[in-house]
């Protein structure tokens, strides 16, 4: 009888973990014009579901409680932040470039790079200069994390079985969460949007990120960090239109003492995540002009 469980247990997660897939790209099939990037994440979620499926036999094979049993002990159930998201208006002067009101603790060598970065910037509310800000033309770089969350434009959270997506409009970017206790990679080659792993505490998903590229800069104002930055976030849902994230920034190298910043999000149903591209207007100017000779196309 209790290999029979077993085998019944087995057909029922593979339905279930089925079913929660079909949903997941379901949802994303809604959207009218189903663009590419969004195939591309079905393609990415339909490769966690086949993984889940296939390791389903293995874990069951060595778990022969009924299913009411483990039910019962089974954890509540995860938040769903799933949604398009607006970042709210900044509660301070400055709060679209900036993370906090106040200047960041900053060592001397990043006070030196800060100065630098404003260098001829009269208002101190303002952006750093412009052509040495890594974002601007002619650089292009993306945003990256954390900058990311300054942006204005939209952002999409996309949960799975193990995974977080954050899909950033900006960029395009994506921070991609890991919630199956996976550790950090030893070694993470230094990326825009970093190494991130996070777990469930209640209502609340805290995450790390780290492995972060040194040359972006932390916000607009032109606030610096190095390559051992690490950063936190404790994101929540306090009612069904708001998304917090609180951040913690703790980066040695750079700043005496770690700080924190929040960032509030408004849900916005009938909105689509676009696409946006740094400096594309510039960049596609130039091509055409210099290699297409002034034509863009029939």
């Amino acid at each position: 009888m209790a290999t029979e469980r077993v085998s019944l247990d087995r057909k029922q997660e593979r339905a279930d973990l089925q079913a929660d897939l079909q949903l997941t790209i379901r949802e994303l099939k809604k959207k009218k014009a189903f663009p590419m990037r969004h195939r591309w994440m079905v393609m990415i979620l339909g490769g966690v579901g086949c993984a889940l499926l296939a390791g389903a036999p293995i874990a069951r094979a060595q778990d022969a409680q009924p299913p009411r049993m483990r039910q019962a002990q089974s954890s509540p159930a995860t938040p769903d932040f799933t949604g398009i998201w607006e970042k709210s208006r900044s509660t301070f002067p400055g709060g679209s470039d900036r993370f906090a009101p106040e200047e960041p603790p900053m060592t001397a060598w990043a006070e030196e790079r800060y100065r630098a970065a404003r260098q001829g910037v009269l208002h101190p509310l303002d952006q750093g200069r412009e052509d040495v800000d890594p974002m601007l033309y002619p650089y292009c770089m993306p945003p990256g994390m954390p900058r990311i969350h300054l942006r204005g434009q939209a952002m999409e959270i996309i949960q799975a079985p193990g995974r977080v997506y954050f899909l950033f409009e900006a960029g395009p970017s994506m921070l991609r969460i890991h919630t199956d206790g996976r550790k950090h990679l030893s070694n993470p080659p230094p990326s825009f949007m970093g190494d991130t792993i996070g777990r469930w505490d209640g209502d609340t998903l805290i995450t790390e990120t780290v492995g972060l590229h040194d040359w972006t800069w932390l916000d607009s104002a032109g606030h610096p960090h190095s390559s051992a930055l690490r950063v936190e976030q404790r994101i929540r849902r306090p009612n069904y239109e708001t998304l917090e994230i609180s951040l913690l920034f703790d980066d040695p190298k750079v700043y005496t003492r770690p700080w924190t910043a929040k960032k509030v999000y408004r849900l916005r149903p009938d909105w689509e995540v676009l696409e946006y591209l740094i400096c594309e207007d510039t960049v596609q100017e130039k091509y055409t002009q210099e290699v297409l000779g002034g034509s863009e196309g029939p």
